[in-house]
C-alpha cells in the first residue's frame, strides 16, 4: 500500500470542528476516519480535539494502539457537579465520565487527559462547587481550562434564578485555577528524568517550545532552527506551564 505524503511536511494534524465525536461522511464515523488517514497517510502525529464522553468508545480507545494517535483526549466536563451537570443539560454523570477515563488510562496510562470546567452555572451552591473542585482534584487532569459563566442573552440559562454574583464566581475561578496550576505540574512531572520525542513549534524571547505526544509543554534553548522538527528529548525539571528538556541528538 501507498501511503499519501503529507503537505509541506507538516508532522502533527490535528482533527478538529463542531461536535467531532458525531462525524458521519461516507459512511465513515470518527474512529472508521482515523483508521483512513492512519492506513493512508504518512501522518506522524494524529491529535484529535475536543470529544464529548459519550461519543468515546471502546473501539476508539483501541486506535492508541497506534502510537501516531496522540496519547491525548480533551473530554468536556463542564462540572463535577451532577446536579450541576443536570441543569445544564449533560448527557452524561461523573459517574460516566470517570469510566470513560479509567477506560482511556486502562489501554494508556500515560495519556493525558485534559477538560473544560465552568464555575458559576447559575444556581451553583457552595456544595456543588466544592464537589466539582474534589472530583478535578480526583481526577488529576493535565491540564483545565477554567471559565466563569457569563449569561447570554436569549439562552435558557440567561433567565434562571440564582445567578452567582461576580465576587463569588471569581473566587470559585481562582480557585480551580490554582487546581489547574497543581494538577497540570503534577502531570508533568511524571515524566521529568524520561526521553519523549518533542516536535517543537515556535521560538519566543529565545526559547524554543514544544509538545510531547500527550500534551506536555517543553521548552529548550539552541541556535538552530527547529521549527517542525521531532527529537527525542530528555526531560527534567518542572519550568513554567510545563518542563525542560535537553535534546539527546546533535541538532541539524
Amino acid at each position: 500500500m501507498v501511503r499519501h505524503r503529507i503537505a509541506n511536511g507538516y508532522q502533527e494534524v490535528v482533527l478538529t470542528g463542531v461536535k467531532i465525536g458525531s462525524y458521519r461522511s461516507d459512511g465513515l464515523n470518527l474512529k472508521g476516519l482515523i483508521e483512513h488517514i492512519l492506513a493512508e497517510t504518512e501522518v506522524t502525529r494524529l491529535r484529535l480535539s475536543s470529544l464529548q464522553p459519550q461519543e468515546i468508545s471502546p473501539e476508539l480507545i483501541g486506535l492508541l494502539r497506534d502510537s501516531r494517535l496522540c496519547r491525548h483526549f480533551h473530554l468536556s466536563l463542564q462540572s463535577g457537579s451532577d446536579t450541576v451537570l443536570k441543569r445544564m443539560k449533560r448527557h452524561y454523570s461523573t459517574a460516566d465520565y470517570q469510566r470513560v477515563v479509567s477506560s482511556i488510562w486502562a489501554q494508556g496510562p500515560e495519556t493525558a487527559i485534559t477538560t473544560d470546567i465552568m464555575v458559576g452555572f447559575p444556581g451553583e451552591t457552595p456544595a456543588e462547587f466544592e464537589q466539582s473542585y474534589n472530583f478535578c482534584r480526583q481526577l488529576g487532569f493535565a491540564r483545565i481550562h477554567v471559565f466563569a459563566y457569563s449569561p447570554r442573552p436569549g439562552t435558557q440559562a440567561a433567565s434562571m434564578s440564582g445567578q452567582i454574583e461576580a465576587e463569588v464566581k471569581k473566587q470559585r475561578s481562582q480557585r480551580m485555577l490554582a487546581l489547574a496550576e497543581e494538577s497540570a505540574r503534577n502531570f508533568s512531572q511524571q515524566f521529568a528524568s524520561k526521553t519523549m520525542p518533542v516536535l517543537w513549534e515556535k521560538r519566543s524571547n529565545g526559547l524554543w517550545s514544544g509538545l510531547t505526544n500527550n500534551y506536555i509543554k517543553v521548552y529548550t534553548k539552541s541556535n538552530y532552527d527547529l521549527t517542525n522538527k521531532l527529537l527525542p528529548v530528555r526531560l527534567s525539571e518542572v519550568y513554567r506551564d510545563g518542563l525542560w528538556g535537553e535534546i539527546k541528538q546533535a541538532e541539524e
